[in-house]
């Protein structure tokens, strides 16, 4: 079975993939620690199902289907790590205030159209929303990053004007995601 999700999608990969290898170089990590996300594979998720059957794929496919969104100018902005900076597992940037909230209110869309489905999505709905992509992750051992240094020259505009049901296909040089359906923004 696939590992399906819902991920809006940007178009700025280039200029993400440079921050990707400045963030590499100004930190002075090694790539032997780190396992890189490939730019192709850089969006922001929206809601994570993990390995479903057809018959689930398609009915989200309907509902995400169904939305109509407007598409909308963002920013990014922080570079941050989870769980935290001090033991850094996955390293991202985000988005900076103004477009976060705008962000929130299309993943409000996303998620109450699902809620039609009755998938249990409530721990979703409860968590911080920390819209985000993952540049990197570390390997095996957490990283203590000084992003202090880092936090400049980060400010890039881009737009989110689709989104996506995608799968993620597991292949020996890492995963490649492939859309199901993608919905245009107006």
């Amino acid at each position: 079975m696939p590992r399906v999700f819902v991920a809006a999608d940007i178009h700025r990969k280039g200029e993400l993939e440079n921050i990707q290898k400045n963030l590499i170089s100004s930190l002075k990590l090694e790539h032997v620690h780190l396992k890189l996300v490939k730019p192709e594979n850089f969006h922001f998720t929206l809601v994570f199902f993990g390995e479903i059957n057809d018959s689930l794929i398609d009915k989200i496919v309907t509902k995400i289907s169904e939305i109509e969104f407007q598409s909308f100018r963002i920013s990014y902005d922080p570079i941050g790590a989870f769980p935290d900076i001090k033991r850094a597992k996955v390293i991202w940037i985000g988005l900076d205030e103004e477009t976060k909230h705008t962000f929130s209110q299309m993943y409000d869309i996303v998620i109450s159209k699902l809620m039609e489905l009755d998938l249990k999505l409530e721990n979703e709905m409860e968590k911080e929303i920390i819209p985000h992509i993952t540049l990197f992750r570390a390997r095996k051992v957490p990283l203590c990053l000084n992003l202090q240094q880092v936090q400049s020259d980060n400010k890039i505009a881009d737009v989110i004007d689709a989104i996506s049901v995608k799968k993620s296909l597991i292949t020996p040089n890492g995963p490649t995601y492939e859309n199901i359906i993608s919905v245009k923004g107006k």
